[in-house]
């Protein structure tokens, strides 16, 4: 065999393992759920504490709960996993518009940044 040939069936050979990997630490629906709620909970505690409710434990703990419900629910019924074998993406649809929110690879869920959340939220509020 040739030194060019051997090179080349390394290669091919590192790049099905790379892909073998990818396929069985692909995440599936309820990982993107998970990260998306923990982003969401970081990013609604910012907002109460922006609000100055974290003042009053009780309150925030009860707006707390209620936004985590919602966000639950929310994520639930309408997050939208595609799984391409060596990652999947998380999409949301809304009022005709698809919004990419999660990407998946090698057991790892990438979302948008907390800040960016938060100024999506504000921007939704006007």
């Amino acid at each position: 065999m040739s030194y060019s040939m051997k090179g080349f069936l390394y290669t091919l050979l590192i790049v099905f393992a790379l892909s073998l990997v990818c396929i069985v630490t692909c995440p599936d629906k309820d990982a993107h759920s998970d990260a998306l709620m923990k982003l969401f909970n970081v990013a609604w505690q910012t907002e109460l504490a922006d609000v100055g409710i974290n003042e009053n434990e009780g309150l925030a703990l009860f707006g707390s709960a209620l936004g985590s419900g919602i966000a639950e629910y929310v994520i639930e019924k309408q997050l939208i996993v595609d799984n391409y074998f060596v990652c999947s993406i998380g999409r949301f649809i809304y009022e005709g518009e698809e919004n990419i929110v999660s990407v998946g690879v090698l057991n790892h869920i990438f979302t948008k940044s907390e800040e960016e959340l938060l100024r999506e939220l504000e921007d939704a509020k006007e």
